[in-house]
């Protein structure tokens, strides 16, 4: 195929949260599920176009944990694949996959070639060169953030030569987001801020960095409920889904929003109604991040050398019936209905928390081993009315606290 105008068709390489590659009207993208192999290669191939690369540098990227008799056979086929895909999309195939040097290379001389990671990358290095303001590379950060789209190739994201590149960009992502939504708060602009950090939270939502600012610019703009009810289910999710603890300055940052203007002489009902506040609305009993539950337990402890009063911990753990982990997508399900289950059979002064994926652990102050067990068999009589699975099972253990 040859082009005589002065400027050469260029494909458009996606890569950043899905690949798909297109020329005018013609396009192909990897969610025709296809093979992962054969997508693999041909981003590899792109990504490594300026590159010498050999047989041996392309079969240990494609199949790093194997070993073939015949490598260059299983790379010919591969090869084969991979332009009869880009035959039945329109693109010519043969001019683009060529044979080099006794190896293969995807060839940019007839069309042009143009990354999105690429230009991310080189956009992302001048947002972040310390020795320019950010006000002047603001519309550069703006560009590298739409780019941005999710992670580098997430259909082959476990492939031996994905992991690096991903994790690279997506620090690149999380620093310009960071900085340019430091930039957009310093000048009063939260609204943008707001906007930026959660467009940031749909592709990461368990980067703490992204909520921080997104909670402090919502406070800053004066909507401190709101940020406070954020904090709140942030940090929820983050300890249900990954027994994550919020980090000191993510502690800090509550701190910072939880704080209003005091009057030097406050009422003591107002102080009280303030201190309410944060459990109006919810019911049962209380559901707590574990470094707040150990303190609560310390609290206890203290108590029981003083009194000598009888307070058991309990553990409930979730498995199969031969004490064996349940599939990620079962054990979720069971263990939110063992908390709702927990909830509602125990007072609204009884404290909990999640000790690990498949436990909770419960303090019952004020009560004795039998009394113990009556509320044990309260909860699970609670969890097998409203779980009908017959293939989990719920298992306790009782223990006094004992004075420190």
């Amino acid at each position: 195929m040859n082009y005589t105008s002065e400027e050469r068709p260029v494909i458009q390489v996606n890569t950043l949260g899905g690949f798909s590659l297109t020329l005018g009207e013609k396009n192909m993208g990897d969610n025709d599920n296809r093979s992962r192999k054969a997508w693999s290669l041909l981003c590899f191939l792109i990504m490594n176009r300026k590159k010498e690369l050999g047989i041996g540098d392309l079969f240990a990227a494609i199949w790093p944990d194997e070993s073939q008799d015949n490598p260059y056979g299983a790379l010919k086929t591969l090869v084969f694949r991979v332009r009869k895909m880009l035959e039945a999309a329109g693109f010519p195939a043969q001019e683009l996959l060529v044979n080099r040097h006794g190896t293969y290379a995807w060839s940019s001389e007839s069309l042009g070639c143009r990354v999105d990671a690429e230009r991310f990358e080189e956009l992302c290095h001048l947002v972040l060169d310390p020795g320019r303001p950010m006000a002047g590379v603001y519309d550069e950060a703006m560009e590298a953030v739409a780019l941005y789209r999710g992670y580098f190739l997430p259909k082959s994201g476990d492939e031996s030569w994905v992991i690096p590149i991903s994790a690279y960009y997506h620090s690149l992502y999380q620093k310009v987001v960071c900085r340019t939504a430091t930039y957009l708060t310093g000048e009063k602009r939260y609204e943008e801020t707001v906007d930026l950090c959660r467009r940031a939270a749909d592709i990461d939502p368990y980067d703490e960095h992204f909520y921080y600012h997104l909670i402090y610019a919502s406070f800053l703009e004066g909507r401190q409920e709101e940020a406070l009810k954020l904090y709140n289910e942030t940090t929820e999710m983050f300890y249900r889904d990954k027994l994550i603890t919020p980090s000191e300055s993510f502690k800090e940052l509550y701190r910072v929003i939880s704080s209003r203007e005091r009057p030097a002489l406050a009422q003591l009902d107002q102080i009280q109604r303030e201190l309410g506040e944060a459990n109006s609305g919810q019911d049962g009993a209380y559901l707590c991040e574990y470094a707040v539950f150990k303190r609560l337990f310390q609290i206890e402890q203290r108590g029981v050398e003083r009194s000598g009063d009888s307070i058991y911990l309990c553990l409930l753990t979730v498995s199969d019936r031969q004490g064996r982990m349940l599939r990620p997508e079962i054990q979720s399900r069971a263990m939110e209905r063992l908390k709702q289950s927990v909830k509602c059979s125990l007072r609204s002064s009884d404290a909990f928390s999640r000790y690990s994926v498949s436990q909770y652990i419960i303090l019952l102050p004020t009560t004795t081993y039998e009394n113990g067990e009556r509320v044990v068999r309260r909860i699970l009589g609670n969890f097998n009315r409203n779980y009908v699975r017959k293939d989990v099972a719920i298992n306790y253990s009782l223990s006094p606290i004992l004075p420190g």
